[in-house]
């Protein structure tokens, strides 16, 4: 995951999806998920768009294009992430594939078995990688992840407590948060 990751090579098929929550943007290489991202920037490279309609099982309009593999591998990302932001789904099964540093790959592992419903410190991951002086790398990395959710990077916190840092806003960290018991509601203020 070389810093700002684009996914641009042509191994890599990008697939959109909109549900309840906004437009998702799925990044596969075969039939493995190597990026997701919420809201995409309009200069990213064009994704294949989903049906318009918010449902767990949306197909992409260009479907026939894309090979078994990847659409069985997207049929079963977007349940699991329906499934996840409705509350039903704890933990992704969905196959992955990191991209990065060996200090990058480090972090997003770490972070990735953080458990449902609990929180860690930059400080906490930082000194779980081995690189105890490191928070801010490791934030940088968080910031940058590209399979934001599925490896959740939301349940980072700084050492106060406080929802700082995250990629797709404070607000949507609190959210996650919140929808999985891990703040009290949404309404806890920093």
């Amino acid at each position: 995951m070389p810093h700002g990751m684009k996914f641009d090579d042509p191994k890599f098929t990008k697939i959109s999806h909109r549900n309840v929550w906004g437009e998702w943007t799925f990044i596969f290489e075969g039939s493995k998920l190597c990026g997701l991202k919420f809201r995409e920037n309009t200069d990213e490279v064009k994704a294949t768009p989903s049906n318009v309609q918010a449902c767990a099982y949306a197909s992409p309009d260009s479907e026939l294009q894309i090979n078994n593999r990847v659409r069985n591998a997207y049929h079963k990302a977007v349940n699991e992430l329906n499934l996840y932001l409705a509350g039903k789904l704890c933990e992704f099964s969905i196959s992955i594939k990191i991209y990065g540093t060996e200090f990058q790959k480090k972090v997003l592992e770490v972070t990735q078995h953080i458990p449902y419903g609990k929180t860690r410190t930059y400080k906490q991951v930082a000194i779980e990688v081995g690189h105890p002086q490191a928070v801010r790398a490791v934030g940088n990395v968080l910031h940058n992840n590209p399979l934001q959710v599925v490896i959740p990077c939301h349940r980072v916190i700084d050492s106060r407590g406080h929802l700082s840092g995250y990629a797709l806003g404070v607000g949507i960290k609190r959210r996650l948060l919140c929808m999985e018991g891990a703040l009290p509601n949404e309404l806890m203020l920093e």
